[in-house]
């Protein structure tokens, strides 16, 4: 974590001249957290990326006078910096309602940011939240969260923030929050801000989402699969056309076939496995022995029923994205079915088996392109030889 008050801790380095920077302010500009900072050498003024969240790893910086942007490669000014300058040459004028809830009043806290424009990013942040008040409980932890996560914030937190910033509108900068969020930090002494790594690796998600984990010892083996509408399980090149074309739902029917395909091999092989279908996008049907509990819109509501669907699957399988990550926190196995992704392997999956041997054999990862016949016989192998595998692997040994 990083402190901002009384003293702004990070140190950086001017762009052009290398004379390190004066901190002025802390400016809240949303996904970011920024210093304006001014250089004493040549008198540049720069905004200095605060090194949490996405800051960590891809720090950057920005003359927004200039426009110029300065990052270590040309991604990460493309993927960060230029959302980062346009947002600030463009602000958002619409005043935004914040919902400020004090549990416990400290006045010495850390600010967790778990605002992004893309659900998986915001939801690993709130992972962070464990991590603080286990081990920095001297200080109050104040979790950000766009509406959508509220209801994961665990309990012990000192206060909560909601901001209606929805994730199409993630990277944009409201100078309302900013000064929401400096008007709130004068109540504080000491402030710090938490790192809110992208993969944080320790965490319970029942503490989370408030619903059970798996159960192997439940006699019924459901098998669930993870729809998704916008990445489909059909050949790369005709989903780039559609894509294109805007027409991906003429796809869809096909990828309601292969799954259809998927479970009937699957049930030769496991005939007592019961079947669902959970996600986002409701267009097609399956037949009744599937049961749909697809959505076309998510709430607290549905979002807590549909984990406790995933913790009564023995195994779910899906393609590769942020859609993966609560189905395999509470899912007993996870297939990851791979695009070109493969660049973000497991960054979609929240393990929750801390040996790696067993862990290697409860989530998996194949290319999409895997075929039906292949990828029902890894789920039954899966499905049927967990409790032998991890009997043969876990053992003592003199």
């Amino acid at each position: 974590m990083i402190e901002i008050k009384p003293n702004i801790e990070q140190r950086s380095n001017c762009p052009y001249c290398q004379t390190e920077l004066s901190p002025k302010n802390v400016l809240w500009q949303g996904i970011h957290i920024v210093l304006d900072s001014k250089c004493p050498g040549c008198g540049s003024e720069i905004i200095d990326d605060l090194r949490v969240g996405h800051g960590v790893k891809n720090y950057l910086q920005v003359n927004l006078s200039k426009g110029e942007i300065f990052a270590a490669a040309d991604y990460k000014k493309e993927w960060l910096g230029k959302p980062l300058l346009n947002s600030l040459q463009n602000p958002q004028t619409t005043k935004i309602e914040i919902v400020k809830e004090i549990f416990k009043p400290c006045k010495r806290v850390i600010i967790l940011n778990c605002i992004d424009h893309l659900y998986g990013h915001s939801l690993l942040k709130l992972l962070n939240a464990q991590r603080h008040l286990e081990f920095n409980s001297d200080y109050g932890l104040i979790a950000i969260v766009p509406k959508f996560l509220r209801w994961m914030v665990p309990d012990g937190v000192a206060e909560i923030w909601t901001v209606p910033i929805s994730l199409k509108n993630g990277q944009n900068y409201y100078p309302s929050f900013a000064e929401f969020v400096e008007e709130e930090t004068k109540r504080f002494d000491e402030i710090y801000v938490s790192e809110a790594h992208s993969h944080p690796s320790q965490f319970d998600i029942t503490q989370f989402t408030r619903v059970p984990k798996h159960n192997f010892e439940e006699k019924e083996t459901r098998i669930t699969f993870i729809w998704r509408e916008d990445r489909l399980l059909v050949n790369r090149f005709l989903f780039r056309v559609l894509k294109k074309l805007n027409q991906r739902e003429i796809a869809l029917p096909l990828q309601n076939f292969k799954i259809q395909q998927l479970f009937e091999k699957i049930r030769l092989q496991v005939p007592e496995a019961k079947f669902a279908v959970a996600g986002l996008g409701t267009k097609t049907k399956f037949p009744e022995w599937i049961e749909d509990r697809r959505v076309d819109s998510f709430n607290e509501k549905i979002e807590k029923e549909i984990c406790h669907l995933y913790a009564q699957s023995r195994l779910v399988i899906g393609l590769h994205g942020s859609n993966m990550l609560l189905p395999s926190a509470h899912a007993g196995m996870t297939i990851d079915l791979i695009d070109e992704r493969w660049g973000n392997f497991a960054q979609d999956i929240l393990y929750q088996e801390s040996d790696p041997r067993v862990a290697s054999f409860r989530y998996r990862f194949l290319p999409y392109q895997t075929k039906n016949d292949t990828l029902a016989f890894i789920a039954a192998v899966m499905v049927l030889n967990l409790s032998k595998f991890k009997a043969q692997m876990t053992a003592d040994t003199l």
